[in-house]
């Protein structure tokens, strides 16, 4: 069997370059090593590194000698993103078919569900293998990964949100936003950014704290919020070019997530957990502590109920169902990502397929962004001198999670422990070895 990985972060759209144009290196991309099995052609931004190579497939048990990556030639973005113009590059298609040999290609698995993967598999004679191939080839990947579409589908299946809504003309968004704000602070979100990017916090008072978001701004009244949807408009809606979400902020509130496999016959449960944010993307508790057995069962119930809308409109594949539970206990959805997320690798490749199949009952999986260490072999000796690294015979120790990033020179890694408050206690003391 011969699979074809394709590690495209991104949706190639304005919202999706602005991100891109972030990730200078392409590091991020990279979590699709995770993903490789024996025989597997990988195409990547960028060559991985010898050291990151060697580690993941250790871990996974992998033959690395078995693996072929290619790389196509520098787009219009540079060599950090797989953008549309790289993946039809002449000479890139020329080295893809010489990797696969003349062998079949049984699945095309790929980061986003971009219609430039639909393109690539076209051009291979391999859109039978590309599971959903028809909807992302319409364009159907922005659909899976737009907040705007997200609430309309989660009120035709009656998933909980917060109050809110869509806004498409700047009339409609003060009068929508000025009525939100009467109750507390409001998330304005863009249509397509992720990782909270997109994202600015409006209060009418001071002291909310942005989790989640850029920024927190504080309108005190009607013409303070004009004059800000006036400044602000273009980006916003990314040059008039998208809609955008407004809804309720609840402060406090815990961030959870529900993934979904979406196949031809069925919707599965894949993984959950907690997502922490400070103000952005900090850390991730797989699975998510302290959650009540109502609460869990709500975020399944709703979760799976817009896995199963979007199973109906064609879409196959990984959905994550993003959600709050309020101080209150309440559960309420806040978007969907139609795409193998940052997640997905922590509890699939490194939880299920290292830990074991009962990872989620036996263990803690902490991952948390940030370890400064001078390179990424560095961090590999560090935590064998140190004896923090993952033991397979106790199912404990620190994994790295991805490979190092230099633009700001840490890695992404994962505490496996017994308990949370362990998990906690042996990051201080991996944390503390470069100090």
């Amino acid at each position: 069997m011969v699979r074809l990985l394709v590690a495209n972060d991104f949706i190639e759209d304005l919202a999706g370059v602005a991100d891109a144009r972030l990730k200078k290196n392409g590091w991020w991309a990279q979590r699709l090593v995770w993903f490789a099995r024996d025989d597997d052609v990988l195409v990547m931004t960028s060559m991985p590194e010898d050291d990151y190579l060697d580690y993941v497939t250790a871990m996974t048990g992998t033959r690395r000698s078995t693996l072929r990556v290619v790389v196509p030639p520098s787009g219009r973005l540079g060599t950090s993103v797989l953008t549309a113009d790289r993946l039809m590059n002449h000479d890139f298609l020329a080295d893809l078919r010489a990797a696969l040999a003349g062998r079949t290609i049984d699945q095309v698995l790929s980061l986003h569900p971009d219609e430039a993967v639909a393109a690539l598999a076209r051009s291979l004679d391999a859109s039978g293998a590309l599971s959903g191939y028809g909807f992302i080839d319409q364009g159907g990947g922005q659909l899976a990964n737009s907040k705007a579409a997200f609430r309309a589908v989660a009120a035709g299946v009656g998933a909980p949100v917060p109050a809110g809504g869509v806004c498409a003309t700047r009339r409609e968004a003060e009068e929508l936003i000025s009525g939100l704000l009467d109750d507390g602070p409001v998330i304005l979100k863009q249509d397509l950014r992720v990782g909270g990017r997109g994202n600015e916090i409006i209060s009418a008072v001071e002291g909310v704290t942005p989790v989640g978001a850029q920024r927190s701004v504080v309108l005190a009244d009607r013409p303070a919020l004009h004059t800000y949807l006036a400044e602000r408009w273009d980006w916003l809606t990314s040059r008039g070019r998208s809609r955008f979400v407004a809804e309720r902020y609840f402060p406090g509130s815990q961030a959870v997530f529900a993934e979904f496999s979406i196949t031809d016959d069925a919707v599965d449960c894949a993984g959950q957990g907690e997502m922490v944010s400070a103000p952005m993307a900090k850390a991730e508790i797989i699975p998510p502590p302290g959650l009540k057995p109502e609460m869990t069962s709500d975020l399944l119930d709703g979760g799976r109920r817009l896995a199963e809308a979007l199973r109906a409109m064609g879409y196959r594949g990984l959905l994550s169902a993003d959600a709050i539970i309020t101080q209150q206990g309440q559960v309420l959805f806040t978007e969907y990502n139609g795409r193998i997320t940052g997640s997905t690798h922590i509890y699939e490749i490194i939880g299920r397929h290292i830990v074991g199949a009962d990872y989620a009952e036996a263990r803690v999986l902490l991952e948390i962004d940030g370890w400064e260490v001078p390179s990424f072999r560095a961090g590999v000796r560090l935590l064998e001198d140190s004896g923090l690294a993952y033991d397979a015979a106790s199912r404990t120790g620190v994994v790295l999670a991805m490979p190092f990033n230099p633009s700001v020179g840490t890695i992404r890694y994962v505490v496996v422990a017994e308990t949370l408050d362990i998990a906690r206690e042996r990051a201080q003391a991996l944390e503390a070895l470069c100090r």
